[in-house]
């Protein structure tokens, strides 16, 4: 298989894995954006990276507020079928990170995220604003 193909599709042999990293990535930003996550971005990897092919940013202004829009995220996930590889979801940390292999979402407190402005690492990518 090409690295053209969606992670997901190499590693479980999924027959639609585009389509199945795009549906995650929405997921993921549609959940953030209904717990009132703000400037929820989608940033299509497929091209930059191959550990990866949708980062899902978005911020919250308190830490409690992050961990809730993290929570609503694997919630609704898990209701579509997906299941996390890893989550970091340590008390008292201002950015959280929720791996689903083919889509990493990261929430940050407002200032986490304009100190790591993970945004400007990634502005060759195309990235989609997400308002549910």
């Amino acid at each position: 298989m090409s690295r053209d193909e969606p992670v997901i599709r190499r590693a479980y042999g999924i027959e639609d894995g585009e389509a199945l990293t795009r549906d995650m990535a929405v997921t993921a930003a549609r959940a953030a954006s209904d717990m009132f996550g703000k400037d929820v971005l989608i940033l299509d990897l497929r091209e930059a990276v191959s550990y990866t092919d949708y980062f899902v940013i978005a911020s919250g202004e308190t830490e409690r507020q992050t961990r809730r829009i993290a929570e609503e995220v694997i919630e609704k996930m898990l209701e579509a079928g997906y299941r996390p590889r890893s989550r970091r979801l340590d008390e008292g940390t201002a950015w959280i990170s929720l791996d689903y292999i083919d889509v990493v979402v990261h929430v940050f407190t407002d200032e986490a995220r304009d100190y790591y402005r993970l945004e400007s690492l990634w502005r060759g990518a195309p990235q989609e604003s997400w308002e549910g």
